[in-house]
């Protein structure tokens, strides 16, 4: 997948400092202060979705810090030069559009 400024411009309506990156081959859009609902509360923490197939994941977001008492599963990446973390949750689909497709994995945090 070739990440579109088109597609980009859903996220900026939220996030207007989201941007493109890229990494071995590897597409990535990185959504700084990103609100995560945790237990009825916001946390702030950068994002960094793949919205396309990573490691046997159809796409996956990795936050800046993990989420305590969530999932237990969480694991650690380094990206783009900075330590990402992610837990295990798959089956989002990369035809989904970005905004669509981030709020999918959020659901999994609420």
């Amino acid at each position: 997948m070739s990440v579109t400024e088109d597609q980009l411009a859903g996220l900026r309506d939220i996030y207007p400092e989201v941007r493109h990156l890229g990494e071995g081959g590897k597409e990535y859009v990185y959504i700084p202060q990103l609100k995560v609902t945790v237990d009825g509360l916001v946390k702030t923490m950068d994002g960094l979705l793949c919205p396309e197939e990573l490691g046997g994941y159809l796409t996956r977001l990795f936050l800046s810090e993990p989420v305590p008492n969530k999932v237990t599963n969480w694991s650690t990446h380094t990206i783009c030069g900075k330590t990402w973390h992610t837990w295990s949750y798959n089956n989002i689909p990369a035809t989904l559009p970005l905004p669509q497709m981030l709020l999918e994995h959020l659901r999994a945090l609420r």
